[in-house]
């Protein structure tokens, strides 16, 4: 305590700039590890589909990169907002959830496959 109240005194700038950047690397660690815990849970990988989900949920739930997510629900790249739900795309583009589910599934299908073929 008295090193702390020394510190304090002597280096405060550099004390709070210490302290910032711990509170900053706790958020990140914090999040990261939520992250991960939530994508490893069996649940939520390959959902099917809901009208709230956004490509980039969708992108994670199938392990799927986004530049393949994109075209498999016919977004063309500088078409869409962040965030936009699927409900959203699908009035855009005309398209119904099996539509879009059966795109995914085919995308993922043809994916996963030429993944293990790489191996």
């Amino acid at each position: 305590m008295k090193m702390l109240k020394h510190l304090w005194e002597t280096q405060r700038l550099v004390l709070s700039a210490f302290v910032l950047a711990a509170a900053v690397f706790c958020y990140f660690a914090a999040t990261t590890t939520m992250s991960m815990i939530y994508w490893m849970d069996p649940a939520h990988q390959d959902q099917p589909l809901a009208g709230w989900m956004t490509p980039r949920y969708v992108s994670h739930s199938y392990k799927l990169p986004p530049e393949i997510v994109g075209p498999a629900l016919s977004i063309v790249k500088g078409d869409m907002l962040k965030r936009q739900s699927l409900d959203a795309i699908a009035a855009a583009k005309g398209m119904t959830m099996d539509e879009m589910q059966d795109s995914i599934d085919t995308t993922a299908a043809v994916f996963r496959a030429s993944k293990d073929a790489g191996k």
